[in-house]
């Protein structure tokens, strides 16, 4: 995580690209208040970077899987663990919505993942991290449409 604040060349870039998986919670079902408190760290060392860099940061990545402790180490890709918790994941993705979206230094980002072949399509029994076919979609989808200038 700290490579993003000590990479020497951000000023070079139109934008400052960061894979937004930083540790949040440790709770089995993390609340959005308890995750946008988890945020306030990072986020202020985000908002740092970009005043600094005259940049603004884009999420080239952003998610959460639909299991339980989510964000607790967001980046897991470990296929072993068992479970669906899709309130995790909605709430997960309502915080960062919520944290970043109305911020000017804040140029948007990418959703992790989505997969268009039908056999990994999501649902709810999926927990990965793809929104597709889950409550989080909805969250996604009303978003943007909300917010799209």
């Amino acid at each position: 995580m700290g490579r993003i604040f000590r990479t020497p060349f951000w000023k070079q870039l139109d934008f400052i690209g960061i894979d937004a998986y930083f540790p949040l919670s440790e709770s089995k079902t993390p609340t959005v208040t308890e995750l946008k408190e988890g945020w306030k760290p990072w986020k202020q060392k985000i908002a740092d970077l970009a005043l600094q860099t005259s940049k603004p940061v884009l999420f080239t990545e952003y998610g959460y899987r639909s299991m339980d402790y989510t964000a607790k180490k967001p980046w897991l890709v470990d296929r072993t663990e068992e479970g669906v918790n899709m309130e995790g994941q909605s709430n997960a993705k309502r915080a960062i919505f919520e944290e970043f979206w109305g911020e000017d230094w804040f140029a948007g980002g990418f959703v992790w993942k989505w997969f268009i072949q039908h056999d990994r399509s999501g649902g709810d029994k999926d927990n990965r991290f793809t929104p597709r076919n889950k409550p989080s979609r909805t969250i996604i989808a009303n978003y943007y449409k909300l917010h799209k200038d």
